[in-house]
């Protein structure tokens, strides 16, 4: 069954986009996983990134983002995703052979806010409230991306910082909920509440938090990762501030072995893919129950 992974917290600068691209590529290339990962971000900083600026420029202007896909299954379940897919991004391939890993990407693009008020104000003509109106466009998304079942084994959902309708509706589509944090004074806080309100949505969702940027020797980030540790369950390992990550996200016209890539954040990348495989050992696959209409 496809697992469906959300990386979500709704403050921005915690490292989603780097924590989605990361397990992108440990999945597809050293997991040998099918993955797809979903641009919900209007910044499109994930799609650039993995399939160069010029190949997404295309994707644009040719109206194959997200948003073009969401104005077009805005009131029907049945659109065709596909040619909305763009297929064998990245740039590494896997040895021996040098065959590219199977990871596709649904792009965004700058225009998706916009496309989210469109939805809002098509929905906004036969929802009796604001409430269902919203509830309409959450469920469309969730809907729209369960309907990848079977194509992938992975479809990872790099969300957009704060909790747009389009983000809520990758939260309810998901069964597993990645939160990346970096531990600093609001981090508690922050994690905490937006745990329970993705409990309160459904209290099965598989929830984990990953603590990102954290400096080597810091007491300060110690304590802050303890006490979040304390409360909420941790994805079993902490990623550490390296420039070296960042720097490797670089999109490059030719493919290369994840190690070149990565360089000696290689073993972080691969310790990060090994605990999500053992994330989804632990846990059941389901169907989402948020989508399930009798629930709105």
């Amino acid at each position: 069954m496809t697992k469906y992974i959300a990386v979500s917290n709704r403050r921005g600068g915690v490292g989603k986009t780097t924590t989605t691209m990361m397990l992108a590529y440990g999945l597809a290339v050293l997991g040998y996983q099918r993955v797809l990962v979903i641009d919900l971000d209007a910044q499109a900083s994930t799609s650039i990134t993995l399939m160069g600026h010029e190949r997404w420029r295309l994707a644009r202007d040719h109206s194959k983002t997200v948003g073009d896909l969401l104005i077009e299954m805005f009131g029907d379940d049945h659109v065709d995703v596909t040619p909305f897919i763009a297929p064998q991004v990245g740039d590494v391939h896997i040895m021996p052979g040098a065959r590219r890993p199977i990871l596709d990407v649904i792009p965004s693009s700058f225009e998706l806010d916009n496309r989210e008020r469109e939805m809002l104000i098509m929905g906004g003509a036969s929802g009796p409230t604001i409430d269902a109106v919203f509830d309409k466009l959450q469920l469309s998304v969730a809907r729209l991306i369960r309907s990848l079942e079977g194509h992938y084994d992975i479809v990872l959902m790099d969300c957009p910082p704060g909790l747009s309708n389009v983000a809520w509706g990758a939260i309810r589509a998901a069964d597993h909920v990645l939160i990346p944090y970096v531990p600093d004074a609001t981090a508690e806080d922050n994690v905490g509440w937006f745990t329970r309100r993705l409990l309160d949505l459904d209290p099965a969702k598989q929830v984990r938090v990953l603590a990102n940027r954290v400096r080597p020797n810091s007491a300060f980030q110690a304590g802050i990762i303890d006490s979040i540790a304390n409360r909420h369950t941790s994805l079993g390992l902490q990623m550490p501030i390296r420039a070296a990550i960042a720097g490797a996200l670089e999109f490059r016209t030719h493919s290369q072995p994840i190690r070149s890539k990565f360089g000696d954040g290689a073993v972080v990348v691969e310790r990060l893919m090994s605990c999500m495989l053992e994330w989804f050992e632990q846990s059941t696959t389901r169907r989402a129950p948020a989508l399930e209409e009798e629930r709105l």
